[in-house]
């Protein structure tokens, strides 16, 4: 038997399509209708764009010929706008996921074509359909049993089917006569993989340790301080780019008492933090400060808005001085009876614990104590955050990521992340303009307008994006990872040598 094993760096969620957080299993179960290739093009997945009108509001998608969900049901236009419209509006509020907002309709026009109908131009609209958010799976079997569905099983179209799930391993077997897609730019040949595994190992040296031993092929983030050492090595690929993320602190603005509402003070913490020595200290140097939203390496990223958020850190303690937060006999500062001491809500885990390690001792010195309150990743986490604490620090992974800044910053996004509370009109003008750029030339304009904006008014305190790491085996073939995708598509990818030595 042909075993492709992948070590990954967090316990596992259900592979849930609805869910907060997607797991690289979810990605070879489901297919979005689109997928972005490596040119940042939308192609052809689950389905094909056939046509667009001259005047762009109408897009009409043909489903790939003979589409089956693993379940052996029919994958047929009105399965897919099934799944659509239980994503669109599965948040049970009176909002759609905003990623959703330039949609009216979608009808199906036969079996196999659907078309949609959108309230404006937007040449973004595929971002909408190669999401992960957006992946297509059996609504009908979903409902009749939804504590079921994405845990004992989980009715996909994608090149793998689920056969197992526990938090710490996931095992899928390969869709017989699946044809991978083809996208330009990368090479795909049919897979002779019976499965593939995914293994939890959450010590970044048990997964080094585990590859180097060949008991997994595949390995996501080894210990930083190794990843020098490990490009030498002949029997390994390596890649290393920018994530498509950002790690921030939120300060909640309902907060008054702290003063988290003011732009001010807001100013004043994030001087107060030296990003350069979090990314060095805290990730060996594998990633990039940042002090706008945007990573670097996005295709919308401005730099000018990046390095204007920039302040000198002794603007921190002259701005709390003049704020009335003056140092207590312990050093901590105070205002009419109130410590600056608050909790803070983070991740446990060993890429969280020494930024924000770090994070909490540089504002110490500033007369800022911060409380860490760490919680398991990432039903935990994410319920803590939603019990609005005076802080967390989080990061976004999203491969659109003014789409994910939309989403974690707008007023009317409730009740999607926002966990500042944050309510800035001047943004949410800017992210209006975004949704009705009608041309590239306009969506550009647009995300620097949102970027500027957003160093404006500061709605949470960009930190730094770390760096993505995949070590793969060199008898794995076909593992391709982009900077435009969050994890590497399993259509095509392969093992050679013996069923033996591969047990």
């Amino acid at each position: 038997m042909r075993v492709l094993r992948e070590a990954f760096d967090y316990p596992f969620s259900r592979l849930d399509p609805m869910g907060a957080h997607i797991d690289p299993p979810s990605i070879a179960v489901y297919e979005s209708l689109l997928t972005k290739g490596p040119d940042r093009a939308a192609h052809a997945s689950l389905a094909r764009v056939a046509h667009i009108s001259h005047s762009q509001l109408e897009w009409t998608l043909e489903l790939r010929h003979g589409a089956r969900f693993h379940s052996g049901q029919v994958c047929d236009s009105r399965a897919v706008i099934e799944s659509l419209e239980a994503l669109r509006w599965h948040t049970g509020s009176h909002r759609q996921l905003w990623y959703w907002d330039p949609v009216d309709t979608v009808v199906a026009v036969d079996d196999r074509t659907i078309k949609f109908t959108l309230h404006h131009p937007y040449p973004r609209f595929p971002s909408l359909l190669w999401g992960t958010h957006t992946a297509i799976f059996n609504n009908s079997l979903f409902e009749q049993d939804p504590e079921a569905f994405g845990a004992t099983v989980a009715d996909g179209t994608g090149p793998y089917r689920l056969v197992s799930l526990d938090h710490d391993r996931i095992v899928t077997a390969r869709v017989p006569d699946y044809e991978p897609i083809q996208v330009p730019g990368l090479r795909r040949e049919a897979s002779s993989l019976d499965r593939i595994e995914w293994i939890s190992l959450l010590d970044p040296q048990s997964r080094l340790d585990a590859l180097l031993a060949g008991d997994v092929h595949v390995l996501h983030n080894p210990p930083y301080s190794a990843v020098a050492e490990l490009t030498q090595d002949p029997g390994l690929h390596v890649y290393e780019a920018p994530q498509s993320s950002s790690m921030y602190l939120s300060l909640n603005w309902e907060r008054t008492d702290l003063d988290f509402h003011d732009i001010r003070l807001r100013r004043a913490v994030s001087a107060a933090i030296d990003r350069e020595a979090l990314v060095r200290l805290g990730l060996a140097g594998h990633g990039l400060p940042t002090w706008g939203p945007l990573p670097p390496g996005s295709e919308f990223y401005d730099a000018a808005s990046d390095h204007r958020g920039s302040r000198d850190r002794t603007d921190a303690e002259r701005v709390l001085d003049e704020l009335g937060w003056r140092r207590g006999p312990n050093g901590i500062r105070e205002k009419n009876g109130t410590r600056m001491s608050f909790d803070c809500v983070t991740q446990r885990d060993p890429f969280f614990e020494p930024v924000t390690a770090l994070v909490a001792a540089q504002l110490r010195t500033a007369g800022i104590e911060l409380l860490l309150k760490p919680a398991e990743p990432f039903a935990d986490f994410y319920q803590a955050c939603r019990t609005a604490p005076a802080s967390s620090i989080s990061k976004w992974l999203w491969p659109d990521a003014v789409d994910a800044l939309k989403g974690f910053t707008t007023t009317d996004t409730a009740p999607f992340p926002n966990w500042s509370n944050a309510s800035a009109p001047e943004l949410d003008r800017a992210f209006d303009q975004w949704i009705r750029a009608e041309n590239d030339d306009d969506l550009h304009r647009a995300a620097v307008l949102v970027q500027s904006t957003f160093v404006d008014t500061l709605p949470y305190i960009p930190l730094l994006t770390p760096n993505d790491v995949w070590l793969w085996r060199t008898e794995v073939v076909g593992f391709a990872p982009s900077p435009n995708l969050l994890y590497p598509l399993y259509q095509g990818v392969d093992l050679t040598g013996t069923d033996e030595a591969n047990r």
